[in-house]
């Protein structure tokens, strides 16, 4: 079976809940299953870091083969951050959120002190550097994130592919449009695309779902608005029986509700 999350957004409580719904992955360690995580692992929730450093950790352990880690806008913007390449993400680092969780004590206290005297300028360029520092090893997985991941039916994307290229959407679809694509597409296409970037609750237009959505043709898309929400939908796909299930317990009590078209 291959179980799919996204969108974790920091919020480590949740994600390590639905790790323990999932039997603590024995089943993936094992090689038997496989999890899926489509982006987003960074911004909004307290605790980025160890959320990012959690899913480095279980793909170490398990194995690349058997966790399948993608790389959402959050990273790509943290990155670019980084880099020097785009001052984006600074918008989702309200309070200094999300760096603070990759910071240390000490650093937190110099950053203090250079934002009284120092401008903005000084102060991003510390945190930079801080950054780089400490986490040189989880900074080069970061980058090495791929963007999608198939079997010979599904993509697995954060936001999207270009639909318009058909079968050469592999190489029809900008960078950015794989992490970053909106308004999402729905209706039928050769393959099926598991997503995430936009909440459920947006597509449906209704505030209280939090679940999976699927168009009843061929778009699943996962992303519960988790720091709204608390939730984490999880989508497995049972590839014997060739369908789709929404996690609502655990897989002990064998809470799996088949996924159909949302009306």
């Amino acid at each position: 079976m291959l179980f799919i999350m996204s969108d974790i957004h920091g919020c480590l409580n949740e994600f390590t809940g639905r790790i323990h719904d999932l039997n603590d992955l024995d089943s993936v360690k094992a090689g038997r299953d496989k999890l899926i995580l489509l982006g987003d692992y960074i911004d909004r929730g307290p605790e980025s870091y160890k959320v990012l450093q959690t899913v480095y950790d279980i793909q170490q352990e398990c194995g690349a083969d058997n966790v399948i880690a993608l790389r959402g806008n959050h990273e790509d913007w943290f990155l670019e951050f980084l880099e020097k390449k785009s001052r984006d993400w600074l918008a989702e680092d309200e309070k200094l959120n999300t760096s603070r969780t990759f910071l240390t004590e000490e650093q937190m206290t110099e950053l203090k002190e250079l934002a009284i005297k120092e401008g903005t300028g000084k102060v991003y360029d510390f945190i930079r550097q801080s950054i780089k520092g400490n986490h040189k090893e989880l900074l080069i997985w970061m980058k090495h994130l791929p963007y999608y991941d198939t079997t010979d039916t599904q993509i697995f994307v954060h936001a999207g592919v270009d639909e318009e290229a058909g079968d050469w959407w592999n190489v029809g679809t900008p960078d950015y449009y794989f992490t970053g694509k909106y308004p999402p597409t729905v209706g039928k296409f050769y393959m099926d695309i598991i997503a995430g970037h936009t909440a459920t609750s947006s597509i449906v237009g209704d505030r209280e779902f939090h679940d999976v959505f699927y168009d009843g043709q061929s778009h699943y898309f996962i992303d519960g608005g988790v720091e709204r929400s608390g939730n984490i939908p999880v989508l497995v796909y049972d590839d014997k029986k060739k369908k789709y299930y929404s996690l609502k317990g655990d897989l002990k009590s064998g809470q799996l509700d088949i996924v159909r078209g949302h009306i």
